[in-house]
């Protein structure tokens, strides 16, 4: 374990030998690292906080904090975050609030700098989330979404897998699975068609999720209509339309539908 003289790392923490600490930086009596970790200099862990092994967390980075919520009465509460995660500068992840409950961040995810994770949040893998993007509490975010900078996403607010949001977008519902959503208000402009294919998203399925975004988006009938006629309308079997559909059926901030026409591409 490479430990620099200037960090202060608590006796009790518990850090894989392979972990690498940077001058400044300060690590708490609950904390525990996980191999080939690195700890960027005046970087602050602390709380109940578990990171898993591979994570790069550069300078001045926050995890396990206090939450910002004033029901927090200093209950014990977790941040728990997987592998191979890279954290930039000042980004921020909060403990949860409520007894026994935790912030969760899966493997792979890209924190651009100034990044913040609210209290309660749970967090994919192989997400992209731009320089100040910001979660509020209770926020949960799929897989391989990207975030553009300065997003700001409301509280219980749900962003479905390969999702791509523009940069400065206001999220205050929750934006359903393999779709481009931008602006402030937010309006969908199209079918995220290039993230799919990087995703490596099958031609047939692909296929079957551009006659879904025709469906739900394009037609005249609402939310509750399409769900009702799921199965006429759309190729029921394929995982891809069930992971949507779902989504869909489980929202509970409501879903966008209102699309941009003029911008729409369905590449």
């Amino acid at each position: 374990m490479s430990v620099h003289p200037t960090a202060i790392v608590h006796q009790n923490a518990r850090l894989h030998p392979t972990v690498t600490v940077g001058p400044f930086a300060r690590i708490g009596e609950h904390v525990e690292i996980g191999a080939n970790t690195t700890i960027g200099s005046s970087s602050v862990i602390d709380g109940y906080t578990t990171i898993g092994e591979g994570n790069v967390i550069h300078p001045s980075v926050i995890i396990g904090a206090p939450p910002q919520d004033l029901k927090y009465k200093g209950e014990k509460t977790f941040v728990k975050i997987g592998n191979d995660n890279h954290f930039r500068e000042f980004t921020t992840v909060h403990l949860a609030e409520g007894e026994g409950n935790s912030t969760i961040i899966g493997d792979g995810n890209l924190f651009m700098a100034y990044v913040h994770i609210a209290h309660n949040c749970k967090v994919g893998s192989y997400n992209i989330m731009s320089n100040c993007t910001t979660l509020a509490g209770h926020v949960e975010i799929g897989n391989r979404a990207v975030l553009g900078g300065f997003t700001g996403i409301h509280q219980f607010c749900k962003v479905g897998s390969m999702v791509m949001i523009g940069g400065m977008s206001k999220i205050v519902k929750d934006v359903p699975p393999f779709i481009k959503i931008d602006g402030n208000p937010a309006r969908v402009v199209g079918l995220n068609a290039v993230g799919l294919r990087r995703n490596n998203v099958s031609k047939e399925s692909l296929a079957s999720i551009k006659e879904l975004y025709k469906v739900f988006f394009r037609s005249e009938m609402n939310v509750s209509q399409v769900l009702a006629k799921w199965e006429e309308l759309v190729d029921a079997n394929d995982d891809n339309v069930k992971l949507f559909y779902n989504f869909v059926k489980n929202a509970k901030r409501g879903v966008y539908k209102r699309t941009r026409r003029s911008s729409v591409s369905e590449e």
